[in-house]
């Protein structure tokens, strides 16, 4: 009997831990996603890419399908760094939707979580 009691605390450890680990996981998923001040553009949708993104011919293929090739603006890292600057974006491809208010979400990655639902 006792040896079943050290197998279901060593199987109920082992799912706790599984638990925290997927917890963690998908905070630092979501950490990638931040807000900036971003007043001095229109509200819209905001594409940051490079000539040399391999994942960002599949991300615009997918602004293009949600919202049309005219539905979203590209900032391209190499003729416009600067705004890569002015609103923390560190990787490409990124989305930026930017609100009435002149907030802006950055969301790294494909766009799917920026366009949601």
């Amino acid at each position: 009997m006792n040896e079943l009691w050290v197998r279901v605390a060593l199987v109920t450890g082992a799912l706790a831990i599984a638990g925290v680990i997927a917890l963690v996981r998908h905070r630092h998923v979501r950490a990638g996603v931040h807000t900036v001040n971003a007043r001095s553009l229109d509200a819209g949708v905001y594409f940051f890419s490079s000539a040399t993104c391999a994942t960002c011919v599949q991300a615009r293929a997918k602004l293009d399908s949600a919202l049309g090739g005219k539905g979203y603006r590209e900032f391209a890292w190499e003729s416009e760094p600067d705004a890569f600057t002015q609103y923390g974006v560190d990787q490409v491809p990124a989305v930026m939707v930017v609100d009435d208010g002149g907030r802006g979400r950055v969301y790294p990655g494909q766009p799917d979580r920026a366009l949601g639902p």
